[in-house]
């Protein structure tokens, strides 16, 4: 005699019906904040890189203006200049403004406060700087540089003090 197994008793409830997997709502909500948030900081950053990368040539020039300028020395001045400045002044009328101006400066050494540089068709490279130094008065004094890329290195396009805190937009 063979016996076959008994087949099982029917359940006395069917089973429930099979639930759809829970979405995770805030889960996903979550991470493309945090993408979003990640992508724009890394956009913040790689800008700041490339505005400090850009400018790091012509921020020496500025710099060695700013140091001629402190020390009185018009012909050093002059000699960082390019073709747009010496078109509108000489290097006698450089050197009396430089000599007007370096007595009001102390010769602290200085890094710019502000940076910008912009490039157009019209206009070319241009990287804009501005300082606050330490007038003799014991108020500040602001000084602007706007160097521009001139055959093929940063020359001194223009620079101005005031009394007040300048911008970094192109004048």
């Amino acid at each position: 005699m063979s016996s076959a197994p008994e087949p099982a008793p029917a359940p006395m409830y069917p089973p429930p019906p099979q639930q759809p997997p829970k979405r995770r709502t805030g889960r996903i909500i979550l991470i493309v904040v945090s993408v979003v948030v990640v992508s724009f900081i890394a956009l913040i950053a790689g800008l700041f890189l490339l505005v400090n990368e850009s400018t790091e040539d012509a921020q020496k020039v500025s710099d060695e203006l700013v140091t001629a300028v402190q020390a009185g020395d018009g012909a050093k001045v002059y000699s960082l200049t390019g073709p747009s400045f010496r078109a509108a002044t000489n290097e006698q009328q450089t050197t009396e403004l430089v000599d007007q101006v370096a007595p009001l400066v102390t010769k602290a050494r200085k890094s710019p406060d502000g940076k910008a540089i912009n490039s157009s068709t019209e206009n070319g490279t241009i990287a804009v700087f501005t300082y606050t130094m330490d007038g003799t008065s014991g108020e500040p004094v602001y000084f602007k540089t706007q160097i521009r890329d001139e055959e093929g290195r940063w020359q001194v396009m223009n620079f101005r003090f005031a009394e007040t805190e300048l911008s970094t937009e192109i004048e």
